[in-house]
């Protein structure tokens, strides 16, 4: 791999996307509100684009950016975007790196089992369950745990905040998609190397099939492994906004739902649910560093490997 090429292309992928979230965070949004007359008062709301608008939206960005050295402020009075960055992202921190070193070890882990299995009766529970959980959709999961959990062990309070194991289950959660994710691509990639010319004489010597896998086939699959760490990150955090807004667990993506109006901290006549543009675009960027970071992992990876 050409380290240096792939480096220029995160550079130019990681400017497209800054701007083009900043271009859709600042959209205008604002609604046109009236009433009609008479004793029901039905509220009307229409929108209307407005250049002024989104031009205002972002010089006001920049001149945060350039006079206060800041994204913005948030809908409480003494908190900047920083000050809430500061206290939300750690939280999903603390949930996102174990997800993703968990899903990397027990998908290497299923991948292998799959593929050890899959001329066997033992396939369903390899294959078979890597293909059910990659077919059923997260929010279906999560719901199957919270009604378990609300059935059976009502007492563990699973999605109480105030429980030590709240963040256990939230990197249970964001795991599965992902685990089964990486056991197929290792799979797939042990498949691949079925009759490949070294693994027939490493047969013909008599190693066992244990053997083969981790001496030479593994190693193959594991540089396959490596090409798909961002995309691996990328499901993870996508399950990560569906199972904090579900299960209540205030991290990084539970704020943006605040953040983007989608969870009503009051509710009034007339409201329009509060957007801060700042706060959406500093979580936007915290993810898409994180992102960034993996990209650098495979590319440090990778350039170990070459040597």
């Amino acid at each position: 791999m050409d380290i240096r090429k792939e480096t220029i292309k995160i550079s130019i992928a990681v400017s497209l996307a800054i701007i083009f979230l900043v271009l859709i965070v600042f959209f205008p949004r604002t609604p046109t509100i009236t009433t009609s007359g008479g004793r029901a008062e039905t509220i009307n709301y229409s929108y209307d684009f407005n250049y002024e608008e989104y031009k205002q939206n972002i010089s006001t960005l920049f001149k945060d950016l350039n006079e206060e050295k800041s994204l913005g402020g948030t809908r409480y009075q003494f908190k900047s975007v920083e000050d809430e960055l500061l206290h939300y992202f750690p939280k999903s921190l603390q949930v996102i790196i174990p997800a993703f070193i968990l899903s990397l070890l027990l998908g290497v882990w299923k991948g292998i089992f799959d593929y050890q299995h899959t001329n066997t009766k033992k396939n369903i529970l390899g294959n078979g369950t890597t293909w059910l959980f990659q077919s059923i959709p997260d929010f279906f999961l999560v719901v199957f745990v919270f009604f378990i959990a609300i059935t059976f062990w009502p007492q563990l309070r699973l999605f109480s905040q105030g429980s030590w194991y709240s963040p256990l289950v939230v990197i249970l959660l964001i795991s599965i998609y992902p685990v089964m994710f990486v056991a197929r691509a290792v799979g797939v990639s042990l498949l691949a190397q079925d009759n490949a010319d070294y693994i027939k004489v490493a047969k013909s010597k008599g190693l066992h099939t244990r053997q083969i896998i981790h001496r030479h086939m593994l190693k193959i699959s594991l540089k396959d492994l490596n090409t798909i760490l961002p995309t691996l990150m990328v499901i993870i955090l996508s399950n990560l906004l569906m199972v904090e807004y579900v299960t209540g667990y205030q991290g990084a993506a539970y704020r943006l739902f605040i953040a983007l109006g989608g969870v009503q901290t009051s509710v009034a006549t007339y409201l329009v649910p509060e957007y801060e543009g700042g706060l959406v675009l500093g979580i936007g960027l915290c993810f898409l560093l994180t992102i960034l970071l993996t990209h650098f992992l495979k590319l440090a990876v990778s350039w170990k490997i070459s040597r």
